[in-house]
């Protein structure tokens, strides 16, 4: 589990990209009815996330704080396809 930046490892990481990125996707896609987009979208989210060495208190902050940052892509990239 990442608990601090110290924790946060390339296998910790692939860890909780292989346990949260299936259900993320049907989050995504719920909203968004496109899978290509959908994926699209929890990958960003992944990606910022390894990149600013986010750390989480615990595994329920972490799991809130994927699924949200993934409503406001989705809401973000709907928001923005209206235009």
């Amino acid at each position: 589990m990442i608990g601090s930046k110290k924790e946060f490892t390339l296998k910790c990481f692939e860890q909780l990209f292989e346990s949260l990125y299936p259900q993320l996707c049907v989050f995504a896609y719920r909203y968004l009815e496109d899978l290509d987009t959908s994926k699209s979208l929890v990958q960003a989210v992944f990606l910022r996330v390894w990149e600013d060495q986010i750390a989480f208190q615990n595994e329920k902050h972490r799991t809130h704080y994927f699924y949200k940052a993934v409503k406001n892509e989705c809401l973000n990239y709907l928001k923005t396809k209206q235009l």
